[in-house]
């Protein structure tokens, strides 16, 4: 999830939001809070809208960037390196300092692809590793067999599962794979009307996303149906809703006019150590509960103010932390390539 150096700034600015986006989804979620019918708890629970659909972001921007280039092996390499460095530094930490006591946690975060400590880093190192195969298929299918298998998964994977009458055949891995077809399809086959979306049809979209899952969780609150899953009824990332606010969203970035901004594309550039960071399972509870413990104070009237700070914090920390281990491993690859040539003995 690096960004190139030409890259205009427009899809970066995207995907920090998107991060933002998972990072207050998992503030709440993770963090154990309660969504009681107070403006406390339905703020608590507008928090939560956009993780899913910042998910589907990230799938639909590698798909969009990496389907006109071939995928290679360094990369999938230095991604593994990257969640492997999180993981077990993560897991070592805890360790030394109590948090932890088994071996077996510390020896599954040193697998952390395999053992899937992260559900999203495993999908998307897979999603890398077959996306070649993707990249064939792209190029070569005729156009509308291509959109007649988009539409076929279309609805067996986010129609029929938005109506909660089934998922035939549905995996994460698998809806990551329809999401990156489809960037392929936005940028292999532009149509001319998505040129004039902008990104107030996103955010509106985002909007209405949000209101009806509002007025569901309210008036559906002493329904144990509606009260376990309005969460999720519009904002899980195979539903219709999300997918929709998930492509408008990026077709209205996509449309901006922004310069290339260095800045920014570094920041975004960590956006993934964020993840990697603050959404390893053994560390959730210690942000969210025993660090920041937001789930202690859903009743006071600084709430909203608080989450909203150790949002950003944990935001601002994560893209510090990469930033960091970015620089230190740029470092340990300099000296390497110069120990290589000869020039350190």
């Amino acid at each position: 999830m690096g960004t190139s150096k030409l890259r205009e700034s427009n899809l970066e600015y995207l995907r920090i939001l998107s991060m933002i986006f998972i990072v207050a989804g998992h503030s709440v979620l993770h963090g154990g809070v309660e969504m009681p019918l107070t403006v406390n708890g339905i703020f608590a629970f507008i928090m939560t809208q956009g993780s899913r659909i910042g998910v589907n972001i990230f799938v639909l921007l590698s798909g969009y960037f990496s389907v006109t280039n071939v995928i290679s092996i360094d990369k999938i390499k230095k991604i593994y390196i990257q969640v492997w460095s999180y993981s077990i530094t993560i897991a070592v930490v805890l360790f030394a300092f109590g948090k932890i006591s088994s071996w077996k946690s510390v020896i599954m975060s040193a697998l952390p692809i395999s053992t899937s400590q992260y559900w999203f880093a495993t999908c998307y190192v897979i999603l890398l590793l077959i996306s070649p195969a993707l990249q064939i298929f792209i190029h070569n299918v005729d156009r509308k067999i291509y959109r007649r298998i988009l539409i076929i998964l279309f609805v067996l994977w986010s129609v029929i599962p938005s109506f909660h009458i089934g998922e035939p055949g549905y995996s994460n891995l698998g809806w990551f794979i329809f999401v990156y077809l489809l960037a392929g399809y936005i940028r292999i086959y532009p149509v001319k009307f998505t040129d004039r979306i902008n990104v107030l049809h996103g955010m509106a979209a985002y909007g209405i996303l949000v209101v009806l899952a509002v007025i569901t969780y309210v008036y559906g609150y002493n329904i144990p149906f509606f009260r376990e899953n309005a969460k999720y009824l519009y904002a899980e990332m195979n539903t219709v809703t999300a997918i929709a606010c998930s492509v408008l969203l990026f077709l209205g970035f996509r449309n901006l006019k922004i310069r290339n901004n260095p800045k920014i594309n570094k920041i975004a550039g960590c956006t993934f150590g964020v993840y990697l960071f603050h959404d390893h399972p053994l560390i959730r509870k210690v942000i969210w509960g025993d660090l920041l413990g937001n789930a202690k104070h859903i009743d006071e009237s600084l709430f909203p103010l608080r989450l909203i700070l150790s949002i950003i914090g944990v935001f601002l920390i994560g893209i510090v932390l990469e930033y960091c281990r970015q620089i230190i491993l740029g470092r340990i690859s300099y000296n390497d390539n110069k120990k290589s040539n000869g020039q350190i003995t």
